[in-house]
């Protein structure tokens, strides 16, 4: 089941991060986030999530883990869902219904993923 939990987060945060990188302006505007007019912040977001999700492509690839663990997961999804949720609370996240329904079931999904990581600790 851990593995499992390790593949949820790689696809999840995986597939994010290259289309930050790769696309970061438009995915932005197809999402309705609110875009700095570059794509250099988008691309930096990527660049995290990338390495956070090569951390746990290798930590899942060792036999006995010794990097990351459940709980740094729980804590890196934790504060995530709270800086989405304190914008969304705010009203200083997207203009559009899009970006704001995205925004919303980001932080549902990284709460219920913290839910399962909790079972792990």
């Amino acid at each position: 089941m851990l593995q499992q939990l390790f593949w949820a987060e790689v696809l999840l945060k995986g597939s994010v991060a290259l289309l930050l990188i790769i696309f970061p302006v438009r995915v932005a505007a197809v999402l309705g986030l609110p875009s700095a007019g570059n794509g250099f912040w988008p691309r930096l977001v990527g660049a995290h999530l990338l390495g956070i999700t090569a951390v746990i492509l290798l930590q899942g690839s060792m036999p006995i883990p010794k990097m990351l663990t459940p709980a740094g997961l729980l804590v890196i999804n934790l504060a995530t869902a709270a800086m989405l949720l304190s914008v969304l609370v705010l009203g200083t996240g997207p203009n559009t219904r899009r970006g704001t329904a995205l925004l919303w079931a980001t932080t549902a999904g990284l709460a219920l993923l913290s839910l399962v990581e909790i079972s792990f600790i």
